[in-house]
């Protein structure tokens, strides 16, 4: 009897722990990949932040007031631009590298399913979460290569004005600044656009880790 009564209690005790529900790898992965989208999102607000202050430096230059005070700003700027965009880079690739192993998770977990309408239901979220990603993919992948070339064109002017910055240096290549700038206010436009379709994937991948 004592020993009955040992085995219905350990029962008891466990059965509340085996009933309680374990998040399965897949949605521990999503809710990763969400934080990891939120951390990519941060970054490329402060990259934006960055690159309005350089177009304001750089329309200072052409004023050609407290030019050598506009130049250093836009110096700093521009070095703490090129910092972030390292870090965004290191965050895509963490964004990526979640995606793989949240879809490789969940498909893993659907592959144990019984019911075919069951199976063919998931599937198809999966499929749909593919395809939102590759096209959020996508679009990172073209604002980066749009950066690189901006970054590269500021990078140039710092070079530029590093050996020439007199009024006249600066008036020679005030037409290059003008393109900078053009530059600079569409790629700011791309990223907010950017940034609402990375909210939107974030939303998307969070509600499915129910978190």
């Amino acid at each position: 009897m004592k020993r009955i009564l040992t085995l219905a209690l350990a029962f008891a005790v466990a059965l509340p722990l085996s009933g309680q529900a374990q998040n399965s790898d897949s949605l521990n992965l999503a809710a990763d990949q969400a934080t990891s989208m939120n951390k990519l999102d941060d970054l490329m607000g402060r990259a934006q932040k960055r690159l309005s202050y350089i177009m304001t430096n750089l329309g200072e230059l052409t004023d050609g007031n407290d030019s050598n005070n506009s130049f250093d700003r836009f110096k700093d700027n521009l070095d703490d631009l090129t910092s972030i965009r390292s870090d965004i880079k290191d965050r895509v690739e963490r964004v990526r590298e979640l995606q793989g192993q949240r879809i490789a998770a969940w498909t893993k977990e659907v592959s144990g399913m019984t019911d075919k309408d069951m199976r063919k239901m998931t599937n198809d979220q999966i499929d749909k979460a593919k395809a939102d990603f590759d096209l959020l993919d996508k679009q990172l992948r073209e604002v980066g290569g749009d950066a690189n070339d901006l970054t590269a064109l500021l990078q140039d002017l710092k070079k530029y004005f590093a050996s020439s910055f007199t009024p006249d240096s600066i008036k020679t290549c005030t037409p290059m600044i003008e393109k900078a700038r053009a530059s600079g206010q569409e790629m700011v436009k791309d990223v907010d656009t950017l940034r609402d379709h990375i909210y939107k994937q974030k939303q998307g991948v969070k509600g499915s880790s129910g978190n």
